[in-house]
């Protein structure tokens, strides 16, 4: 397998190397996984090189991996056509399938183990409100005109769902005009640390992120407020590109994913990584989300009338 750590400048970057290498899809000798970088680039290549080795190996075909600047440059290298394969959030992968027209759909999703905040296995997860133990900041009254912390654009809990849902707690406002100021950390682990060190006064983080946080013992659960829960949401999925890949290697990908649980090797890389499964899912499982971002487009178009 050949394996690329690299993190890119955004799309630009991504369309000059995919013109480099127009053949590699066709030829079907390697295909192209990328990754929104979440964490440290030392880190994230740790958890997804044997991972993507073993899912080559399964496959037949070598796996190059790419980490990019943001949602928007994996879903942007997928049209393009240089990316097969793309972990993608929620909330993008709705724009990733309806920008492709269909042809980026998920094949499996990571399903996360039990964690300090939902104690069981699930392949979903909440967004939370939280603030820091001490700050005075324990209502959500308490937050207007406070610093908000939200993650990216094309984060699913960590801006797509406060928008969508939040506003009818704080009498339809939008957050910018509840909050004084607000900006994007860029991960859910760095708004972890914005609320903790004061940078922010708040922030809506993912509740899986945040509990691998404090499991490596950067912060407690018990030094923060948490003001509100989101509705379950679905978790990350990892999705194939219809116009680049063959239906046969797309079963191929799935099948290799999803039977990680099914061998010792592949249950070692999932201990390994923190997720307890890959489970098989489908465009229909985002449906919920879809009714969930429609009454926030609807909320904006009455407020606007």
């Amino acid at each position: 397998m050949k394996t690329f750590f690299r993190l890119t400048l955004g799309i630009l970057a991504l369309a000059v190397i995919a013109i480099q290498q127009p053949a590699q899809a066709a030829e079907k000798k390697s295909i192209t996984f990328a990754i929104i970088q979440t964490e440290e680039m030392s880190v994230l290549g740790q958890r997804w090189e044997k991972t993507l080795k073993y899912v080559s190996k399964k496959i037949g075909a070598d796996i190059n991996f790419y980490a990019t600047t943001s949602y928007a440059s994996v879903v942007e290298a997928m049209l393009s056509g240089f990316v097969d394969l793309g972990k993608l959030g929620p909330k993008i992968y709705l724009v990733a399938n309806e920008k492709s027209k269909g042809q980026i759909v998920p094949v499996v999703a990571t399903a996360r183990p039990p964690t300090i905040f939902f104690p069981k296995p699930c392949a979903c997860y909440f967004g939370t409100l939280a603030t820091k133990k001490g700050s005075g900041l324990t209502s959500i009254e308490s937050l207007k005109g406070k610093v908000l912390a939200l993650v990216d654009p094309g984060s699913t809990s960590g801006n797509a769902l406060p928008r969508a849902l939040f506003p009818g707690l704080i009498g339809g406002k939008s957050l910018e005009k509840y909050f004084g100021r607000i900006f994007y950390s860029g991960s859910h682990s760095a708004s972890v640390r914005a609320v903790a060190t004061g940078k922010a006064d708040a922030g809506f983080i993912s509740e899986s992120t945040f509990a691998r946080v404090i499991g490596k013992g950067e912060v407690k659960k018990e030094d923060f407020n948490y003001l509100w829960r989101s509705p379950e949401v679905p978790i990350d999925v990892v999705t194939v590109n219809k116009n680049t890949m063959s239906p046969e290697l797309i079963n191929k990908v799935r099948d290799a994913f999803h039977g990680m649980s099914k061998t010792d090797e592949g249950r070692a890389l999932l201990k390994e990584t923190g997720y307890a499964a890959y489970t098989l899912s489908n465009d229909k499982t985002f449906d919920t989300l879809r009714k969930i971002l429609d009454a926030k487009k609807k909320l904006k178009k009455k407020k606007k009338s």
